[in-house]
């Protein structure tokens, strides 16, 4: 397993000038000139470089119908227009310039509404003695991007202690939330439980662990609470994770889901940018001690090539010593580039190969073909007191759901 240590790759990288570890770093440049703007485009802060690129791309001449479906698909509109707007507004059709300026609108202003509401729920939570943590939303676009109309969400995300989740239930279902479980059993197979407001439109995602076991997460919960740190969104003080936890989440989280949307790298690049400080050696080795070491390096590895994130060019050396980072971060940009979704087998394999420690490797495997996960629920509905027999029904479901799509890639 390799092992991260900043200081000692130093010395091999201090041969080499800031300038010299950019020109390693730069945006992979795309044969398809959508691809090549969005990555240009998707970042709050561009380079005297960068903004030559993007107008030499739309001068150059881009289909804008499916550049605009792209940047839809990995939720980066906002950062678009942003950039647009700031560097070549005028070149572009009025067509384009009418569809994002009137999404950077609604955005912004659906954004306001979404954080207003999280700032009264909170207030709801608080009122009871609940302590919540808000997460990803409304947060990282105030803490990350410092504008709230800068990032995409849809819906709002809560930490909070297990014992909290029935009073929580029940503070929300007084303001109108329905849960969508079907059971309000807590158990360590469902880590959220999602409530939606039919009057508002909102959905309010409660959880008590960041992610289901069967995904052997490297950050949970209990990992975070002892270091959430006071921020503001609209002017309000409300909890949230440390910089190493938020790092390590945005990671961790990222990898979970193959880096299938710009929007989450967006995420990590514009945290590196917000944190210049950031101890690295020190997050090196708490990830050292989760199990998340590879997921942060594929963070890190991205976040610089793609986004030119500012990373230290020692960590850059010693990120690009794992070769399975290498290849994982290959797939991705080339996942960018054929604009294709990530389909579930490819998903779990991309997952298991961001485990490097033996033991989580089995975990993975054995509780992703064992765990609940909800959706065997619509498979074969059974009564919570005979929940146990799902551990028997899931690998049917699996089989049922995944058997076909697992034959044709052994025929490939």
């Amino acid at each position: 397993m390799l092992r991260i240590d900043v200081d000692e790759f130093a010395s091999d990288c201090a041969r080499k000038s800031r300038a010299e570890m950019r020109l390693e770093t730069r945006i992979s440049g795309s044969s398809i000139p959508q691809v090549d703007l969005m990555l240009c485009c998707a970042r709050t802060c561009s380079t005297p470089q960068t903004r030559v690129r993007i107008k030499e791309i739309v001068t150059q001449g881009v289909d804008w119908q499916a550049f605009l479906q792209l940047a839809t698909s990995h939720g980066v509109r906002p950062l678009v227009y942003q950039s647009l707007h700031s560097t070549c507004w005028e070149v572009l059709p009025e067509a384009a310039r009418q569809e994002l300026s009137h999404f950077y609108s609604a955005n912004s202003a659906k954004n306001r509404f979404l954080a207003g509401e999280l700032l009264y729920i909170l207030q709801l939570f608080e009122a009871e003695h609940i302590l919540a943590v808000p997460f990803k939303g409304p947060v990282l676009a105030a803490v990350l991007y410092g504008d709230l109309a800068l990032r995409e969400f849809t819906d709002l995300d809560i930490l909070i202690r297990e014992p909290d989740i029935p009073k929580a239930r029940e503070i929300l279902s007084n303001q109108g939330y329905r849960s969508s479980m079907a059971s309000g059993a807590i158990t360590p197979d469902v880590n959220v439980d999602e409530l939606h407001s039919a009057l508002t439109g909102i959905s309010v995602e409660l959880h008590w662990q960041l992610s289901p076991r069967r995904f052997v997460s490297s950050l949970a919960a209990e990992h975070v609470w002892n270091g959430i740190e006071p921020i503001l969104i609209l002017g309000r003080q409300v909890w949230s994770f440390s910089s190493q936890d938020m790092f390590l989440f945005l990671a961790v989280h990222g990898g979970k889901h193959s880096w299938s949307l710009l929007k989450w790298l967006c995420d990590l690049a514009e945290f590196i940018r917000a944190n210049p400080e950031l101890d690295w050696p020190r997050l090196f080795k708490r990830a050292e001690a989760l199990g998340a070491a590879r997921a942060c390096r594929l963070g890190i590895y991205l976040a610089a090539e793609l986004m030119q994130a500012e990373v230290p060019s020692s960590v850059v050396c010693a990120v690009r010593e794992d070769a399975q980072v290498r290849h994982l971060a290959q797939e991705v940009r080339q996942r960018i580039q054929e604009t294709r979704d990530v389909d579930p087998i490819e998903g779990q394999i991309f997952s298991l190969r961001l485990k490097e420690r033996f033991r989580d490797k089995v975990r993975y495997v054995f509780l992703q073909c064992t765990q609940f996960s909800g959706k065997e629920e619509r498979f074969l509905p059974l009564p919570s007191t005979l929940s146990f027999i799902y551990i028997f029904v899931r690998p049917i479901w699996l089989l049922r759901r995944y058997g076909f799509s697992v034959l044709k890639r052994m025929v490939r």
